[in-house]
């Protein structure tokens, strides 16, 4: 299994958007379930954007095992994927936040 982190921003015209008014973005924990790299990540991507997010930068990208595995929620984030095939989990920010237009990752290069 793979866990993917996509910086992603809300597409301004979606349904997402419309719920969530006050979100600017968010950190996209994308856990899949695939053999292939490329192909978990690209399938990570399309699901965000069905969602009505705009993919952007994978921040960060791990194989994961179930053994590896020390905290309940990862735990559980884990059995969700093996059983659907994939979890998402948003950990967004607010429109207002006083770092909401900084890029940490652009920073770091």
């Amino acid at each position: 299994m793979y866990l993917f982190t996509i910086r992603s921003k809300i597409k301004p015209k979606s349904e997402a958007a419309r719920r969530l008014p006050d979100v600017a973005g968010a950190y996209v924990n994308a856990w899949i379930q695939f053999k292939d790299y490329d192909a978990a990540e690209k399938l990570a991507r399309l699901l965000i954007r069905e969602r009505g997010w705009i993919p952007e930068e994978t921040t960060d990208a791990s194989i994961i095992q179930k053994k590896g595995l020390k905290k309940k929620r990862d735990k559980q984030f884990y059995a969700e994927a093996i059983k659907y095939g994939y979890t998402l989990v948003f950990n967004m920010w607010l429109k207002d936040a006083a770092d909401a237009g900084i890029n940490y990752e652009a920073q770091a290069k």
